[in-house]
């Protein structure tokens, strides 16, 4: 590769404002607290435990004492993108010249805390990683947390659609709508305040994660009443029953998202395993034809696609190109590595418009992490448009263009975001 182009193009690509399109940082906390939640979050702790690190490291008592026995082990993930990510945010947002060891926690854990009590400290973060707007997951079953920009909400509706045939998630959408559930009429009653109160709260999306195994048909109204009533009586229901008003109610969800020119985020290609809390990648065979027909139905609707199986990557970028209201984006969960992002950028680049993927989201949880993932999407995006140059492919000129696009004019398109 010509590491001088390469560079010249990452200039460029850092000095473009990105989204965050996708995040679990918490609106009333969205800092990490303390050294813990930095060097031990999820991913670097998934990885120390495959490496052999065992549960009781994670237990011991006292944030400096379970950081520094885990820091032990630290040698056992040098080698992967997650320890990547973490060295560039001790580097740059704490001035760690070297790889984090033992003695760096003292100074470490003091800078973390003293940094989450800075008021400027989400903004002074936010600016170092050109990040100008962040969507952040709200639980629809519960009350949308105030914020402003740069934070903006997500409705996540997991359960509402996965769990429709359970007589809790009825219960709770009469709770959280005041709508009483008794007929198929009044769960679409239900479901559109639902999403009204969403709009009004100023969510700007909303977001599903769904099984390869889940099916969705077109939903009838009589076949609907017919199953509710089993679920509110307390009755046994058949697969077919499940299926029935699991599809009405996303029938109903994208209606109202079409109502308030809401997007959906659909994510695919993860499966929960019965043992513990794991999930793997996973897909069906004639999943993405399912979900064609669900998008040439609801034609009203941005569907944005978040894939986390590279096995329907290539035929969700096919379905991108056909449908004009389907867009492929980000680096969902078991993806988010150099290897998948740069083989999935290239095929976008290639097959699709400029104009139909967003280059970035975070999935983290706090804004440190959002730091480290911002710098490698970019990273990962420079590679992969240098190489196109190089190939002849594309001009220097039209990978900065494209850049932009992924990074910040397309989601501003997709979500109908308005200038601060």
């Amino acid at each position: 590769m010509d590491m001088e182009l390469f560079h010249e193009l990452l200039v460029e690509i850092e000095r473009i404002p990105a989204t965050d399109i996708h995040t679990h940082i918490r609106a009333d906390l969205p800092v990490a607290p303390n050294l813990s939640e930095v060097v031990l979050c999820p991913y670097i702790r998934a990885e120390l435990e495959t490496a052999g690190v065992g549960e009781d490291v994670f237990e011991i008592e006292g944030i400096k004492k379970g950081v520094s026995e885990a820091f032990k082990h630290f040698e056992k993930i040098e080698n992967t993108t997650s320890f990547w990510c973490l060295t560039h945010i001790l580097r740059d947002l704490y001035g760690l010249t070297e790889k984090p060891h033992e003695a760096d926690i003292e100074s470490l854990s003091k800078a973390v805390e003293q940094n989450a009590q800075n008021p400027n400290w989400v903004s002074n973060v936010l600016e170092k990683s050109n990040v100008s707007d962040v969507f952040l997951v709200c639980d629809w079953r519960k009350r949308i947390p105030e914020m402003s920009r740069p934070f903006l909400p997500t409705l996540r509706i997991d359960s509402l659609i996965n769990e429709a045939h359970s007589s809790e998630t009825l219960d709770a959408l009469t709770e959280v709508t005041g709508q009483s559930v008794y007929d198929a009429n009044e769960l679409r009653k239900a479901i559109a305040r639902l999403f009204e109160s969403a709009k009004e709260a100023g969510t700007v999306a909303a977001a599903v994660s769904v099984e390869p195994a889940t099916d969705f048909v077109p939903s009838d109204r009589n076949e609907a009443d017919r199953v509710l009533s089993l679920i509110l009586l307390g009755q046994k229901t058949s697969r077919d029953d499940r299926k029935m008003i699991r599809s009405y109610v996303a029938d109903q969800v994208l209606k109202a998202c079409a109502d308030h020119e809401m997007p959906l985020q659909l994510m695919l290609g993860v499966r929960k395993l019965r043992e513990g809390n794991k999930r793997i990648a996973a897909y069906e065979p004639g999943m993405i034809a399912m979900y064609a027909d669900l998008f040439a139905r609801h034609s009203g609707v941005k569907f944005d696609v978040f894939s986390a199986s590279e096995q329907i990557n290539h035929e969700l970028a096919v379905i991108a190109r056909l449908y004009p209201n389907v867009y492929v984006s980000g680096y969902w969960w078991h993806q988010m590595f150099p290897e998948r992002i740069r083989s999935m950028v290239r095929e976008r680049v290639q097959m699709l418009p400029m104009t139909k993927s967003c280059g970035f989201f975070s999935d983290a949880r706090c804004v440190e992490w959002l730091y480290g993932r911002a710098k490698l999407a970019r990273w990962e995006i420079t590679y992969a448009l240098t190489e196109l140059v190089e190939q002849h492919y594309i001009e220097e000129g039209t990978a900065v263009r494209t850049a932009r696009c992924y990074l910040q004019g397309n989601p501003v398109q997709i979500y109908s975001l308005s200038a601060d």
